[in-house]
């Protein structure tokens, strides 16, 4: 059973991996074995990750894939043969231990979906930062492992980080190495039309800086595979994933 990590929580998947893999491990234990699907923007992507990780099982005999029409068929292009399932209101009736005992399972979901729903929605807060080089004529853009165009660095603010301006260094630090700046200028704010909450009720704000490098050697770190200077004057949109597309008018404001 390949099951998505799912990055945010949806009113179509309001649980997260970690629970629905128990949904599976109570009456299936021993049966059915779980494996952790990432999630990603791109459709195609996400079929040759399925695909490799089936052929790390390295199953005998015929491989067909089951799953809805619209969720699985429709998006999978992968090698393996398909069939469609068909959704079903039928609940489990199978017990989780708790740290109040055991509760049925299909109360315990239902109380998730409830919480979820009910909730105040929430807009995350992120950082993204434009570092630039030769008075502003080159910028270092980012591209991670599972995507093929590039991004600004940056990332979600933690509760621990004093400001956003922190927050900013901090991820820098983490995904470019140890590189030095100039002061921080803030460019303005956006919501993102980041892809893992277009079915959410959340969304995600972030805040645009830029900063000259001083010195120090670019070095890929954490999330990120590759780092690359680019020519600002031919940077075009569509060299940018894209949710980070609309950071270029901001940048360009700027260095106007």
């Amino acid at each position: 059973m390949a099951l998505g990590s799912n990055p945010a929580p949806s009113e179509l998947n309001p649980l997260d991996y970690k629970w629905r893999v128990s949904l599976f491990d109570g009456p299936y234990k021993g049966i059915v074995e779980t494996i952790e699907i990432p999630v990603v923007p791109d459709d195609r992507m996400w079929s040759q990750e399925l695909d490799r990780r089936i052929m790390e099982l390295r199953p005998e005999g015929e491989v067909i894939l089951y799953g809805t029409q619209e969720r699985f068929q429709q998006r999978y292009s992968g090698r393996y043969p398909t069939q469609a399932l068909e959704t079903t209101d039928e609940m489990e009736t199978f017990d989780l231990d708790t740290s109040e005992g055991q509760i049925d399972a299909a109360s315990f979901r239902a109380g998730v979906i409830y919480s979820m729903l009910c909730r105040f929605p929430t807009a995350y807060a992120s950082v993204d930062i434009a570092v630039l080089r030769n008075d502003g004529q080159e910028i270092l853009l980012a591209r991670k492992a599972n995507e093929a165009k590039w991004r600004f660095p940056g990332g979600f603010a933690d509760p621990s980080d004093e400001s956003f301006e922190i927050t900013a260094i901090r991820e820098l630090l983490e995904e470019c190495g140890e590189i030095r700046i100039d002061e921080l200028n803030y460019l303005g704010s956006l919501k993102m039309d980041d892809w893992r909450y277009r079915d959410s009720l959340d969304c995600v704000i972030t805040h645009l800086y830029a900063c000259e490098m001083i010195d120090g050697d670019p070095t890929p770190d954490d999330d990120i595979a590759e780092l690359r200077w680019f020519k600002v004057d031919n940077l075009k949109p569509e060299t940018l994933m894209p949710v980070h597309r609309p950071l270029l008018g901001l940048l360009e404001l700027y260095l106007s």
